[in-house]
């Protein structure tokens, strides 16, 4: 994560978008002058992350996702091909 001065990320804003959206990286754009700090952030993480929070704060997700987990790290999982995951799903 890049940290930026307040007028420099002003000045080149542009250049800050194009940066977090080719890597995949946060810039901390540091306050001035009375000035809170903010984040920088791709609209596609921030779209994750928004998600993630969404699933994360249903428990029943929550715990449906840490049995599957578990099942997985013992090995309690079968192989199926598209038509059996299709015929299950209706």
């Amino acid at each position: 994560m890049q940290a930026v001065i307040y007028t420099d990320a002003r000045n080149k804003l542009n250049k800050l978008i194009n940066y977090v959206n080719d890597n995949s990286d946060q810039v901390i754009i540091v306050g001035s002058k009375g000035r809170k700090d903010a984040v920088l952030v791709s609209k596609e993480e921030f779209d994750n992350m928004v998600e993630n929070l969404y699933v994360m704060s249903n428990p029943k997700w929550v715990k449906s996702i840490k049995k599957g987990i578990s099942q997985l790290e013992k090995g309690k999982w079968k192989k199926l091909t598209i038509e059996q995951v299709l015929r299950v799903q209706k």
